[in-house]
């Protein structure tokens, strides 16, 4: 099949369904997004798009292709075949029995096109019979969608279909499907129109067809034409709306009744030279007449009562060489092919002469007469032929459509190059795009995206004031005997390994990493945009480290690490230094009293200062007292340690779980933190025997696996998402302007939807 049927599945799916869908759709499908309308694709293509359809759907296919059929008649229509398709026929049954010639015109444009054949008859009970071939197999649904648009859009009727028989024929180019429908039509009823139901093409507002076929008008004629024999009055006089219709009869016949000659009034040459594309053949395929042209070009058609079948072959419709076949396709176009061995010894090394056109049964001859014109699409396939215009009669319109077809066919190679380089762009767009994304993970893993937005558009990136932040260090236990007893690479892959899973955590809780250092690791929340709950993001991200170190083991001794970890909350300032490799770093004194929590902290132990415990405090944390403790440069600090989090489970602070909003949950954003529920009641215990992975881990930080973790604010921060690009965090000059600084805890910015797993568990590293 060519692109274009390819482009209308597409269409359908996007349009219905959205863009996602057909993403979707493809993939399952395995096809390219790269359809060009004039590329033939193999028919397997459309049928596993029509199979993936139906299963991402939950609808069988006989469904997905009726309402193909319905939407590839619009896409004809606006693809700018509206005008072509309303100028078939004025009826549903004339519209269905030029078909056949509507594709013969088209495979000027699809030359390769391996169109159906549509056969139409009435049946006794007055419904209409369509016959339909095709060489494809299961796709006579989309018949009875295509036909019922065509009903309902061009001639205001409803139509029920029903297949009354479905076989295969052995015809002469091998098995076809031949399916046999059965059409009621019902004419839609229409409000405020005149009274009556509109009788004719001009009493319709969309050009419907009439109710009164050509049938229907015949016997009308009759019945009147009885009434007048038996001396019957037609009647009193009658009322506009009774008038109506016997005018509309009058209209079919153009309001005048034919008379013919006595005797033909023109000779045999006469007619064979003025009509120099004919052919005369009776019942046994006996030729009896033709054109002088044909002579020319198949001599021995000069010797008459040779068979038909024997100087031609067959090409549309493709049926058998007999008179019983013919009749049955006696309204559709009849294509003809000169064979080699009978053309004239010039015509050798030519392409064959295709001719084109309708077959006319004379009852009182017994013969049909193929009354026909040269198949030309253009004036090279008239050249490569040997033909002038001249050999074409000025009558024959074949002559009009040649020129007229070569500047289309012009226009139809300029619109190809047109959507070639189209699909070229877009690839290149694409491409484009994946390198950007790449480029931007780069750059925002070395700073953060808002800032990194602002100097990738040209922006001075002013330092920024924080008046509240909570900064989190961390670092191996006995790292250095480690490595002095450990190859460099085993360190490498040690701390990959740690390191990979603390990101993917940091992506979670939407927190910052700012840098590492050998086995030291630092977050901070709070900023470059502040948010309400930094407190909470960083003692959840702790929680988060602690449990994933274990699953990381010593190449030294083969058990896990310990780590160690620092928390402080206080004022900070934080800024973007240096050009060739740009960093945006921290500064002030919170960054050393949180890297003593750090130092002064205990192996597998989560160390706050009292600054992040009066924050933590009453947020659901189960916190346990330390004591004053000595810290260096600081005296004497009352310290605790974090050991859980009560209102949230592993897989909440692992990012893992179904992803959860303050809908879900029930929490406005002026909740502080989660109310616990009974549960809860039994928290998650950390055990050292998890499963652990060595030093190599092959886990990739893939964000399509991360469910960050709900926070009361970060709904608020979705809505501020806009406002990335802007200076929110320029340091203030003057005392005045410190209070409208960006450094209020009421900022808001962009942030990541909350998550939620299983609630029945509470976290906790004891």
């Amino acid at each position: 099949m060519y692109g274009f049927i390819n482009l209308c599945v597409k269409a359908l799916v996007t349009e219905k369904f959205g863009d996602a869908a057909w993403i979707k759709i493809r993939k399952k499908a395995k096809v390219d997004d790269s359809f060009l309308s004039y590329e033939g694709y193999d028919d397997d293509v459309t049928i596993r798009l029509v199979k993936a359809a139906s299963e991402v759907a939950s609808l069988d296919v006989e469904t997905i292709l009726e309402t193909f059929g319905e939407y590839f008649f619009t896409f004809c229509q606006r693809s700018g075949y509206d005008e072509m398709l309303r100028t078939l026929g004025g009826n549903l049954r004339s519209f269905l029995e030029n078909l056949d010639s509507l594709h013969s015109y088209l495979c000027f444009s699809y030359k390769h096109m391996d169109a159906p054949s549509f056969r139409c008859e009435r049946a006794e009970d007055d419904s209409l019979i369509l016959h339909y071939y095709s060489s494809r197999q299961g796709l006579h649904p989309m018949v009875v969608g295509i036909v019922r648009a065509i009903a309902r859009e061009f001639f205001e009727t409803e139509v029920k279909m029903h297949i009354i028989d479905q076989t295969y024929e052995n015809e002469r180019n091998g098995k076809k499907e031949h399916v046999v429908f059965s059409i009621l039509q019902k004419k839609i009823e229409q409000k405020n129109l005149d009274e009556g139901p509109p009788m004719f093409v001009a009493q319709t507002r969309k050009h419907s067809e009439p109710l009164l076929n050509k049938e229907d008008v015949e016997q009308v004629m009759k019945n009147l034409e009885n009434m007048k024999e038996q001396g019957k009055p037609l009647g009193k006089r009658r009322s506009l709306a009774q008038i109506k219709p016997l005018a509309a009869i009058s209209n079919l016949y153009g309001g005048f009744t034919p008379s013919y000659p006595n005797k033909f009034w023109m000779n045999q040459k006469v007619f064979c030279d003025n009509f120099p594309y004919h052919i005369v053949f009776d019942k046994d395929m006996k030729v009896k007449q033709s054109g002088i042209h044909i002579q020319r070009i198949v001599p021995r058609l000069r010797n008459f009562d040779a068979k038909l079948n024997v100087f031609f072959n067959l090409i549309h419709p493709q049926i058998n060489w007999s008179l019983e076949s013919m009749s049955k396709f006696i309204n559709q176009l009849f294509i003809l092919e000169t064979k080699k061995s009978m053309v004239a010894p010039e015509w050798e090394g030519r392409p064959m002469l295709q001719l084109r056109g309708q077959m006319v049964w004379m009852e009182e001859f017994e013969c049909m007469v193929y009354l026909c014109s040269p198949r030309l699409a253009s004036l090279k396939e008239m050249e490569d032929r040997g033909l002038h215009l001249s050999d074409i009669p000025l009558h024959d319109v074949t002559r009009d459509l040649i020129l007229f077809n070569q500047q289309r066919l012009a226009e139809m190679e300029l619109g190809k190059q047109l959507e070639i380089k189209k699909e070229e762009l877009r690839k290149t767009m694409e491409q484009l795009e994946a390198e950007k994304k790449r480029t931007d993970m780069l750059l925002h893993s070395m700073l953060p995206r808002q800032v990194a937005d602002q100097l990738r558009d040209g922006k001075r990136v002013e330092a920024g004031e924080y008046a509240q932040v909570t900064i989190l260090f961390s670092d191996i236990v006995s790292f250095t005997s480690i490595c002095s007893q450990s190859k460099p690479i085993d360190i490498v892959n040690m701390l990959n390994s740690l390191y990979v899973k603390f990101d993917k955590l940091t992506s979670v809780h939407d927190v910052y990493k700012v840098e590492t250092i050998g086995d030291a690791y630092m977050v901070v929340g709070g900023l470059p945009v502040p948010v309400k709950t930094h407190a909470e993001r960083i003692a959840n991200m702790a929680l988060g480290m602690m449990i994933t170190s274990v699953e990381v083991s010593s190449p030294v001794t083969g058990d896990p690490i310990g780590i160690r970890v620092g928390i402080h909350c206080g004022p900070a300032l934080a800024g973007v230094v240096g050009e060739k490799m740009p960093r945006y770093c921290l500064f002030g004194d919170s960054v050393n009293t949180a890297s003593r929590m750090e130092s002064h902290g205990m192996a597998g132990k989560i160390h706050l200062s009292s600054d992040a415990f009066s924050l933590l405090d009453g947020k659901g944390f189960h916190i346990v007292e330390r004591g004053d403790i000595i810290v260096k440069g600081k005296g004497s600090m009352t310290t605790y340690f974090l050991e859980g989090n009560e209102n949230a489970t592993e897989d909440e602070i692992l990012g893992r779980g179904i992803q959860r909003t303050s809908r879900d949950s029930g929490i406005t954003d002026s909740d502080d933190s989660r109310r616990s529920t009974p549960e809860k009641s039994d928290m998650m215990k950390y055990s050292p025997t998890r499963s652990m992975n060595a030093g190599g881990d092959n886990y990739t930080h893939d964000k399509d696996d991360i469910i960050p973790m709900y926070y009361p604010d970060n709904e608020n921060l979705r809505q501020g998402e806009g406002d990335r690009v802007k200076p929110v965090f320029s340091r203030s000059t003057t005392s005045d302007s410190r209070s409208t600084t960006p450094v209020s805890s009421g900022h808001q910015a962009s942030g990541h939807n909350s998550g939620n797993g299983n609630n029945s568990k509470t976290c906790s590293i004891l």
